[in-house]
């Protein structure tokens, strides 16, 4: 057996696709073995204000920390990790504690000689998450929406799925200009580009709305462009869009938990309340959520769960409440541990960037795993179109 006991972990910073800083952590075992994982937590980091105080971190507390134990340990790896205080040095955050966590699984997997997404799976059947890709993205409060996503319900595999979902965006983009808002036309545009595509709008290709109301949201109220909401007034509109419109799925349509109670009874018997910020990837504040009946979806990112410990105790509770999981992460970064964590733990979808947004690494990832777990059966999580039901 080879020696995985920790000897040593490197940070450094290195850049996304998009020319922004993000943090790699490298862990080094004694038998050589390396594993490296990227994070890049949104808004966190600048290019005026590199993240040098989590590279400092990383090389000294979290590398002094995990000394000597045992990566294949994954357990003890991270309440180690989790024993230091967020926040108490400016380095050590959920991001820092995800990147040194996770580069310890990938140097056990690579130690063992196995990929990632095996390491991890302990036992279970791998299974694909079906890629949620954006279409249209604009993140400024002029859009009232931060993106629009296909999900590719008919795809007969990744590879079909991606192909798909780049014809589509091809097609709305020689209907539908840059720079113009995601609104109510551009959701008329992506289901018109469906239809020309060949494909029946919600049934084989579905398209899942990315609200982010939180960048809109400023003293009680939601301001998009020129005009402004008050919580009802922002509800209201979003029903309209559901009637209108047979979205699968809302994610983060309000900035506050109130509002979300009220709203998620409204529309959830046709289009799923997908929850992401109000939840920070907690487990204890998604059982709360679907004990309580609100949303009915989550979106779980790594840097903001912490360790790969708590982003699995957020997981479990997602699937104790029957409720699908998103599973994302910066599509801008090489790193491509995110596509082997979605597969071990079958998670229902990927969330991928669009072509054109950054790095299309795990795309091709995706391909790759796929590739190597055929002819296995039921490759892709094929959901109901109408509900997105895991």
């Amino acid at each position: 057996m080879r020696d995985t006991t920790i000897v040593n972990i490197i940070g450094r910073r290195v850049w996304t696709a998009v020319g922004t800083p993000a943090l790699e952590a490298e862990v080094q075992l004694a038998c050589g073995a390396r594993g490296r994982t990227i994070v890049s937590p949104a808004g966190a980091w600048t290019a005026l204000q590199p993240p040098a105080n989590a590279v400092a971190a990383v090389n000294g507390l979290l590398a002094a920390a995990l000394h000597g134990i045992d990566a294949r340990r994954q357990e003890e790896v991270d309440a180690t990790l989790g024993k230091l205080e967020i926040g108490g040095d400016p380095g050590v955050t959920r991001a820092t504690l995800a990147a040194c966590s996770i580069g310890a699984a990938q140097a056990a997997a690579r130690a063992l000689s196995t990929p990632l997404f095996r390491y991890l799976r302990a036992g279970l059947p791998a299974r694909m998450p079906l890629p949620a890709v954006d279409v249209v993205a604009d993140a400024s409060p002029a859009s009232p929406f931060r993106a629009l996503m296909l999900v590719p319900f008919a795809a007969d595999g990744v590879d079909e799925a991606l192909a798909l979902s780049l014809a589509i965006q091809r097609s709305v983009a020689e209907h539908y200009g840059p720079g113009l808002p995601v609104d109510e036309r551009a959701l008329e545009a992506v289901f018109a580009a469906i239809e020309r595509s060949g494909f029946v709008p919600a049934e084989e290709v579905g398209v899942a709305v990315d609200v982010g109301a939180s960048r809109l949201y400023s003293d009680g109220r939601y301001r998009c462009g020129a005009t402004d909401y008050d919580a009802d007034g922002w509800g209201e509109r979003l029903v309209r869009l559901v009637d209108e419109f047979p979205v699968a799925s809302l994610e983060d349509p309000f900035a506050e938990m109130g509002a979300l109670v009220r709203f998620t009874p409204l529309v959830d018997e046709r289009a799923r309340v997908v929850g992401n910020h109000l939840f920070a990837s907690d487990a204890a504040r998604i059982a709360a959520a679907a004990l309580d009946g609100i949303a009915s979806g989550v979106v779980l990112r790594p840097e903001a769960a912490g360790t790969l410990s708590e982003l699995r105790g957020a997981f479990d509770a997602a699937r104790g409440a029957a409720w699908p999981v998103f599973l994302t992460g910066d599509p801008a970064i090489e790193d491509t541990s995110l596509v082997h964590v979605a597969t071990a733990w079958q998670s229902s979808y990927l969330k991928l960037g669009g072509v054109g947004r950054g790095s299309l690494a795990r795309w091709n990832e995706l391909i790759r795993i796929e590739a190597e777990l055929r002819p296995s059966p039921a490759l892709l999580h094929i959901e109901s179109a109408a509900r997105l039901v895991h």
